[in-house]
């Protein structure tokens, strides 16, 4: 697989973004294109954003709590949680006051089923755009490791799907689209300067994650449960049924390819939400000096070999002395957390100690108990 570009993956990593922004309005103007549809764009938006959840966002969250020592239980807990707020706003509960008996709008059956839908529309609406928005942040902030083709398609149906999913349940909540649009394709772009400025830190990635992925798990429900409600019968119809199954199907292989896939004849570094491929120089005498243009980019650049330990303590820009030792240690090819934990303590590093903070006694140390090679251009 080919780079996008291999010259300037800044320039990649903002072309990614822009492709990104483009899908996400086109899923908004499928959906108002074919607004009489609504019960089946519901269908697949839900299906959606279940495939999300449980293929794309839960492993993500595994794999951090895993790599930073994040406790499992705390994932779990950030899941659920994200799970029940969204459940507590679309509960049962009338919305208005009853001042006399039932009957006409508030015949039996009929008031319940009205309820249901605008409560949980709006809410699920709105829960669905803040947890959209976090995510295609969070996806920004590991953009700039995106310049495998299989990727960037991947992340553009994603995105039109979001923009889709967003749409429907916005209008059949009747709040304005304009505004969380426009943060859900400035999302990416805002994830993308946090990352090469000030990244959050390696621990809290998982549990932010954990947080959103529970929202869309609860509103994928929610919205197949209001596409049913909105038949006669409360009951999804099979062709409806059918299409959101046939296109979550899709783009659940076009996620899993992007986290599996290898690209080209080498092996790619999943760092994050990515899989990471590195660009290659051009084959010239004399090679240009590898420039990561985030820390994740450093960390995958040490990874697969392509920068050895000794070279990166000899950096001395402001993004490398501001990685962490730990989190950049843990990516090194058998060096387990707890393994990596006990080597930085028999020196009295901390795991979250700053590369800028080393002594060169510890460094010293490090590249003494380390060997990373570098592989041959």
């Amino acid at each position: 697989m080919l780079p996008l570009d291999l010259r300037s993956p800044a320039l990649a990593v903002w072309l990614a973004a822009a492709l990104i922004c483009l899908s996400t309005l086109a899923g908004a103007w499928l959906a108002r294109r074919k607004a009489r549809q609504v019960t089946g764009w519901l269908a697949v938006a839900s299906a959606l954003m279940l495939v999300t959840a449980l293929i794309d966002m839960l492993p993500d969250a595994w794999r951090g709590a895993v790599e930073n020592g994040v406790p499992l239980w705390a994932v779990g807990l950030a899941i659920l949680s994200g799970f029940l707020v969204i459940t507590y706003f679309t509960r049962k509960g009338c919305g208005h006051e009853h001042t006399g008996p039932a009957g006409g709008n508030h015949a039996p059956g009929l008031h319940r089923r009205v309820k249901e839908v605008l409560s949980a529309a709006v809410f699920s609406g709105l829960g669905t755009a803040a947890a959209l928005s976090v995510h295609r942040a969070v996806e920004g902030a590991t953009l700039a490791l995106t310049t495998s083709a299989i990727v960037v398609i991947a992340l553009m149906v994603h995105s039109t799907s979001e923009g889709l999913a967003l749409t429907t349940l916005l209008d059949m909540a009747s709040r304005r689209l304009a505004p969380w649009l426009v943060l859900s394709c400035v999302s990416p772009a805002a994830g993308i300067l946090i990352a090469t400025i000030s990244p959050l830190p390696p621990r809290v990635e998982p549990i932010l994650i954990g947080v959103v992925a529970g929202v869309l798990l609860r509103t994928a429900l929610v919205g197949l449960k209001l596409a049913a409600i909105r038949q006669a019968d409360g009951r999804l119809p099979k062709r409806h049924a059918v299409s959101a199954i046939g296109v979550a199907g899709t783009v659940a292989v076009l996620l899993v390819a992007a986290h599996l896939l290898p690209g080209g004849g080498e092996h790619p570094v999943a760092t994050g939400q990515m899989m990471v491929r590195l660009p290659q120089p051009a084959p010239t005498p004399t090679p240009t000096r590898f420039s990561p243009v985030s820390r994740e980019h450093l960390r995958a650049a040490v990874a697969a070999g392509y920068m050895s330990l000794s070279e990166v303590f000899a950096r001395t820009d402001d993004l490398t002395k501001g990685t962490h030792i730990g989190w950049l240690l843990r990516t090194l090819p058998g060096h387990q957390p707890d393994e990596v934990k006990k080597l930085l303590a028999a020196n009295d590093i901390a795991p979250d100690h700053r590369l800028g903070d080393l002594s060169d006694r510890q460094r010293a140390y490090l590249l003494e108990v380390i060997s990373t090679p570098r592989k041959a251009r």
